[in-house]
């Protein structure tokens, strides 16, 4: 059975909602602050003036569970064990300890863990919003949600709800029992895998021939690979609701947007897309989907990110990833080592495709 540590915080009941409230109240803010003002986990921006609120005990007691929070830990107790693991200063361990109670009256008590060291908490999957807690998290699959405060984290297994959580612990049960998919076009074909991994090579050779395709796919990052078209961030929060699936990597906004698939899906080729874990598995809700790591050795991905033009900065967010990124395999239908020349043939044999 699987075990689940989900955090407090800003996952469970709004946290820093509420901060930004009260500090809006108190210092009505022109325009008002919002939680896009967090920036960073160190929250040293606009908004750093809410970190007062954090020793402030009227911010505990404005904290409330949503109804959608209170549904998804009923929904998760069908599936496994649930840890509540959260990070509370010891004034306010009781107060907290009470709003847990209040919200989920039938929770073991036993299964709350307080504490700011939540690498010693061992299970399979663990849902927070803190990079740090990610980052050392001995769970064998640690899940970031997705905050504005934690959007440079890069190559994690994140989410941005609860819905998209719960697609990914299919994906995870489903590598668990090897049940790989075996799909005919139309149908995705993610390329999956770190920097430097030939994604985007591996995706131009497929498309070389018929049976292939690309979708245009956006970004926030200036590029200049042919595969990308790149659009304004004022954009990509305007056109959100146009995109099936978006992702943060290394500080830049990716996404595809659902009217460019359909329209691929209807000529009854493979739709080849090199993506994320988190977008390949939210092709794979709506969509016929394969999903292929591209595995590279560790010296030839390094040299790659090096070597490509971008800001130093860039190239640390990646380089951090990398050993991140390289535990995703395991969650993908298929592996294939994209260093080797035959890299294109193995994939068209994955696909049924006749090679030339």
């Amino acid at each position: 059975m699987l075990t689940f540590g989900i955090d407090w915080d800003d996952v469970i009941a709004p946290f820093n909602d509420r901060a930004i409230e009260m500090a809006n109240e108190e210092y009505h803010y022109d325009p008002p602050l919002t939680l896009e003002d967090i920036t960073s986990w160190e929250n040293t921006g606009r908004a750093s003036v809410i970190r007062k609120y954090y020793h402030d005990p009227r911010l505990y007691d404005r904290q409330y569970v949503p109804e959608e929070s209170k549904a998804f830990i009923r929904k998760l107790q069908t599936k496994g064990i649930v840890y509540i693991v959260t990070a509370a200063y010891p004034q306010f361990m009781t107060r907290r300890m009470e709003q847990i109670r209040e919200a989920f009256p039938d929770f073991p008590e036993e299964n709350i863990i307080m504490g700011f060291q939540k690498s010693v908490v061992h299970v399979d999957i663990t849902l927070d919003d803190g990079p740090q807690n990610i980052l050392k998290s001995n769970a064998r699959f640690p899940v970031l949600m997705r905050k504005p405060w934690n959007t440079e984290l890069t190559g994690l297994l994140a989410v941005n709800n609860f819905e998209e959580f719960f697609t990914l612990l299919d994906q995870i049960k489903s590598s668990m029992i090897e049940d790989r998919v075996e799909a005919e076009p139309p149908a995705v074909i993610a390329l999956v895998g770190p920097s430097g991994s030939n994604k985007n090579k591996i995706t131009r050779e497929l498309c070389t021939r018929d049976a292939f395709t690309v979708p245009r796919a956006y970004t926030t990052k200036p590029v200049t690979d042919g595969i990308h078209t790149q659009i304004s961030p004022e954009e990509f929060i305007r056109d959100r609701a146009s995109f099936i699936e978006t992702t943060m990597y290394a500080g830049y906004a990716y996404g595809t947007k659902t009217a460019d698939i359909s329209a691929l899906m209807a000529q009854n080729r493979y739709i080849v897309m090199p993506i994320d874990l988190s977008g390949a598995i939210a092709m794979k809700r709506h969509y016929p989907t394969i999903i292929i790591f591209c595995k590279c050795s560790r010296e030839r991905m390094i040299g790659s990110i090096l070597e490509k033009e971008m800001t130093n900065r860039e190239k640390t967010l990646r380089l951090m990833s990398l050993e991140n990124e390289l535990k995703n395999a395991a969650l993908c239908d298929y592996v294939v080592n994209t260093g080797r020349e035959d890299a294109v043939q193995r994939i068209l044999e994955i696909c049924g495709v006749e090679t030339i």
